[in-house]
Formats: structure tokens, C-alpha cells, sequence
């Protein structure tokens, strides 16, 4: 599975899939608190998903709920019934980090996605962390777990660390209908 070309990585359970994936950023414990959560999709909506392909294009997906919680949260709900929790946390204007529990109860992990918001629409960004500076990286706690992941529980501002990495491109964007 390609972790830029997975439909279901791409759309709905982008984060949830980003455990799976290669340069994950990922941590034991939940790095924000919930009651900083923001909320950026308001009460929440239906929204088409969209799968990014050859430079700006994309390829429509499926079709996603997005649920407000009552903790601050948000579930993200696709046509099968599967759900990823999420929860938001604004970096600067309109981007925010989304921190999602992937659905191991043996083991919980909490991996983080970028989303810059403008309007209806939602660009969604898989940090790689195997193509950040190392140096950096190592010098603000991020201990590379194997080739895949990149733990972040050592991380101190989060939010600064968040705001200062290198993007790549959107992996996926979300419009409400």
C-alpha cells in the first residue's frame, strides 16, 4: 500500500491509515489536550473526498459525515459506518493539526495530519518525517521509530514544531457539499 496513492489513506481514515503508512508522525499518548480542541468544520456537514492524483488534480472519492462530539471532537464517519475520531488544534490561520486514536485498543497510538481550511474546502497534509531536516528533528525530541514512523512524544512545543514543517503537497482535500 502506497501512502500517497491509498484511496482510503487519502479520503476518510487518512490519519488512521497514517500508523500503517511510511513517515508517519506518531505518539503513545495524546499530545493535545482536549479541551484546547478547535473546530474548524463547525457542527460538522457532509463532505466529498477527494483523492489527489497527477499535480493539482483529484480524483472524487467517497462521501464522509463529519459529527461533532460533545468533548470537542469530531467523528469522521464514512458510507460503510466507520468512524475516526479526530480532534483539531489551530496552528496558525486557517491550518490546524489533527490528532486521531487509531482503533488498536491493545495498543493506542495517536498519529497527526495537517488541514489548511479555506471556505467549504479542506486540504489535507501527511507530514512525511523521514523528509524533514534530521538534524532538526532530533534536536526538537522526534525519535525515528524503524523507516516508518517518527514518535513525538518527546516533543516540548508542539504547536511550533507542528507550524515548521515541510509540507510536501496535499495528500487529499474534503468540500462540503
Amino acid at each position: 500500500m502506497s501512502s500517497r496513492s491509498s484511496a482510503f489513506a487519502a479520503s476518510f481514515a487518512a490519519v488512521a491509515a497514517c500508523l500503517l503508512l511510511s513517515g508517519c508522525f506518531s505518539s503513545e499518548t495524546p499530545k493535545f489536550p482536549m479541551e484546547g480542541a478547535a473546530a474548524p468544520f463547525g457542527d460538522g456537514g457532509r463532505y466529498q473526498t477527494y483523492e489527489r492524483t497527477d499535480g493539482d488534480n483529484y480524483k472524487k472519492d467517497e462521501i464522509i459525515t463529519v459529527k461533532r462530539r460533545t468533548d470537542g471532537g469530531y467523528d469522521f464517519v464514512n458510507q460503510k459506518g466507520e468512524v475516526q475520531p479526530i480532534s483539531f488544534y489551530r496552528l496558525t490561520g486557517e491550518s490546524f493539526v489533527g490528532q486521531a486514536s487509531s482503533p488498536e485498543k491493545e495498543r493506542p497510538r495517536y498519529a497527526y495530519v495537517i488541514f489548511r481550511i479555506a471556505g467549504n474546502e479542506a486540504l489535507v497534509y501527511l507530514p512525511d518525517c523521514q523528509k524533514q531536516d534530521k538534524a532538526r528533528m532530533e534536536a526538537l525530541g522526534v525519535v525515528s521509530i524503524g523507516q516508518y514512523e517518527c514518535a513525538i512524544d518527546r516533543v516540548a512545543d508542539l504547536t511550533a514544531f507542528f507550524a515548521s514543517l515541510t509540507l510536501g503537497e496535499p495528500t487529499s482535500k474534503i468540500v462540503r457539499e
